[in-house]
């Protein structure tokens, strides 16, 4: 019996409809979920009830289940009653601005073979958050316009009552901790742009409303949300308007759960609203929810997957905990809207609006009966037919006409004869205000022929209209600098050939096209080189070096030891700096010859130790590297290939160090001198005798810059 009376309550308060339970419809006057931009009008007044019911228990938690304290699952019957609507309140404050209400009602029937079910107060009929609201039409063109906008500010009140309810009635109530169903329990404010297209002031029977807002909650717990709706009514009688609405809220923050849209409320809406009289609309609807089509075939198992991503606390007023998925619509509900208007604008201002109209329609039609009696002497447009006999009482004067008084057009172009400068045009071809073809770029050529019809004025063409090229290099002779380029020849905007490294040949001729600029070339735009040194003239100091001489980056030949004689003459390439020298590049003192000194380094047979003779040589070497402190000194050690590499190696690294030692012991700062050893690796005669032999175990002394 309990039952019985709850479905016949709910059924009785869907009948009333004008809000629903997402959006609301502050007032509108198209289908259920759509708001229009229009407003009411100074001093009118709507009220009315209504909102959505649906029987299934997958209204209200996902698949009709939820835990409850004791972590059991406790199912639903399958035919329970969700129900959401509201009485609304508003009023024209001006003529382009509204403010109303709307006072939420809910309530959800949780009936459960479990009789546990009704400790947790979820059977409810109960208050929701109050909606105060305020729409104000934007100055955007007039009442005769197809576009018209407004913007929607909304303010909600926690009102709603705490621990009651099942299903959250908006997606903005989600709360990780606990999630109250009719409530949000904290301040939220929206604000809306609104945006109508009425094509019925064109004559075409289609009315298209688009409204899209963004809400925040003053609770930190608590997503914000974005708020949209978009509808279309086909006005299809006077008494009936057929309407389908798209509508929904998208939370934008995540607040403790994924971002899904297809979670939050989405709902398609088909329904048709009556308009019974001047003063009362009446509408009803079909509420799909887009997670419907997800799962077409109601399976339980696809209904709960990803559930536990969305589960929901809720706490009744006894302290009793409940989780369970959640539903953010009904899957299908019955929806309905019931509005009153009154006000200003009543059946009496309406009839006595249609009696001035007819009155101003009758005095119209009197006036045009006196001017047709004077429109049989007048002829305005001059073309000698009377205005009364006239079809075409618009004309351009000196424009041939017929009987009528219509314009004659004997090749069909548009332009009447007698204005027509080209009276015999071709069929189908464009012409201009003179009945001539155009020729936009005015060079002579008509725009129907000219290939190239935006030829820059000025320029010479030829019979397609296009720019005269002689020497068939793509630039105009009228902008071509080098009219006579011979033909195949890449060249630049002036018509000239490209010289990339303006050296003054051409590229298609420069086998060096990337010659640094400055540097003189010959025919080929190579750079020249005299001396044949591969240093370019332009940048040789020593332009007329010797055939096969080697030479540095400026073209001079190699003096390794800086001392004016080149390498290839120098027999002495090692001298150290500042000492006399002779012809060949020798120092005069032999003693200050590094080439001779070194040849008194000897070392005992397979040993790094210095024989006794060598001191004296050492000690000749130590007093020329004081005299030239910047001097610095390499100690090579070479043996010849008899032995191991490792031994050969080893042991001319070792005779190097001796010496370097025995300089380091004597005073000579370390940092000037390297030890290197190089074994068997740079032989300087034959190793097969013995007096090459001899000569490849020696000791090298070669200077080094510390550069």
């Amino acid at each position: 019996m309990k039952k019985i009376l709850s479905t016949m309550a709910l059924s009785t308060l869907v009948c009333l409809g004008v809000a629903n339970a997402q959006s609301g419809m502050t007032a509108g006057q198209d289908g259920l979920h759509q708001i229009n931009a229009n407003t009411l009008g100074q001093w009118n007044v709507v009220v009315g009830t209504g909102g959505n019911v649906a029987v299934d228990n997958w209204a209200m938690t996902r698949a009709g289940v939820f835990k409850n304290d004791q972590g059991e699952i406790v199912p639903l019957y399958q035919s329970n009653g969700s129900f959401a609507g509201a009485f609304s309140l508003a009023l024209g404050l001006f003529n382009w601005m509204d403010a109303g209400l709307n006072l939420p009602i809910h309530y959800d029937y949780a009936g459960s073979p479990s009789r546990d079910v009704d400790n947790y107060n979820m059977n409810a009929l109960s208050r929701g958050d109050l909606d105060l609201w305020f729409k104000a039409k934007l100055p955007i063109g007039n009442d005769s316009s197809v576009f018209s906008s407004a913007v929607l500010a909304q303010v909600y009140f926690p009102t709603g009552e705490e621990g009651v309810g099942l299903r959250p009635r908006h997606a903005w109530y989600l709360n990780k901790n606990i999630t109250n169903p009719y409530t949000a329990n904290a301040f939220a404010l929206a604000l809306n742009g609104i945006f109508t297209f009425d094509f019925s002031k064109r004559g075409i029977p289609l009315r298209w409303n688009t409204q899209i807002g963004y809400l925040h909650v003053f609770e930190d717990d608590q997503p914000d949300v974005l708020l949209y709706s978009t509808g279309f009514n086909l006005l299809a009688h006077r008494l009936v308007d057929l309407f389908l609405e798209f509508s929904g809220e998208m939370r934008v923050q995540e607040k403790g759960y994924e971002l899904d849209p297809i979670v939050d409320p989405m709902l398609v809406t088909p329904g048709l609203r009556f308009h019974i009289n001047h003063n009362i609309d009446f509408g009803i609807g079909l509420e799909v929810a887009v997670r419907t089509f997800k799962n077409l075939k109601y399976d339980l198992d696809e209904e709960l997957k990803g559930s536990e991503d969305y589960t929901i606390t809720f706490q009744s007023e006894h302290g009793r905990k409940a989780t369970y998925g959640y539903a953010s619509t009904p899957l299908i509900a019955g929806a309905a809207t019931l509005v009153y208007r009154f006000g200003n604008d009543d059946e009496a201002a309406k009839a006595k609006s249609d009696s001035l109209l007819q009155a101003k329609v009758d005095s119209i039609l009197a006036k045009r009966a006196a001017q047709n009696d004077s429109l049989s002497k007048l002829d305005s447009d001059k073309d000698g037919v009377n205005d009364l006999k006239d079809l075409c009482s618009n004309t351009r004067e000196g424009a041939s006409v017929d009987t009528n008084g219509c314009p004659i057009d004997t090749d069909k172009d548009g332009v009447p004869d007698g204005l027509d400068k080209c009276p015999s045009t071709v069929a189908g071809v464009p012409v201009d205000s003179t009945g001539c073809e155009p020729d936009f770029d005015k060079d002579g050529i008509p725009d129907s022929k000219d290939k190239c019809p935006n030829t820059p004025a000025g320029t010479g063409v030829d019979s397609t209209g296009c720019s005269s090229d002689s020497d068939k290099d793509g630039i105009a002779d009228a902008m071509d600098k080098c009219p006579n380029t011979p033909a195949g020849i890449t060249v630049n905007a002036e018509g000239c050939p490209l010289d990339f490294d303006k050296d003054g040949v051409f590229d298609v001729f420069d086998k060096c096209p990337n010659t640094k600029a400055g540097e003189s070339v010959d025919s080929t735009g190579c750079s020249l080189d005299g001396d044949k040194d591969g240093v370019p003239d332009g940048l040789d100091k020593c332009p007329n070096t010797e055939n096969g001489i080697s030479v540095d980056s400026t073209g001079c030949p190699l003096d390794f030891d800086k001392d004016g004689i080149p390498d290839s003459k120098d027999k002495c390439p090692n001298t150290l700096p500042g000492i006399k020298i002779d012809s060949d590049g020798c120092p005069i003192n032999k003693k200050q010859d590094l080439d001779q000194l070194k040849k008194g380094i000897q070392f005992k047979l397979n040993s790094a130790k210095l024989t006794k003779k060598s001191f004296g040589t050492l000690d000749d070497i130590i007093k020329l590297m004081n005299q030239i402190p910047e001097a610095n000194l390499e100690v090579q050690g070479h043996t010849d290939e008899l032995g191991s590499d490792e031994t050969n190696q080893k042991l001319s690294q070792q005779r190097a160090q001796t010496v370097v030692d025995y300089f380091i012991k004597k005073g000579i700062d370390s940092n000037r001198l390297r030890a290197v050893g190089y074994g068997a690796s740079k032989p300087v005669a034959d190793n097969k005798s013995k007096k090459g032999r001899e000569k490849n175990r020696r000791v090298e002394l070669v200077p080094f810059s510390r550069d």
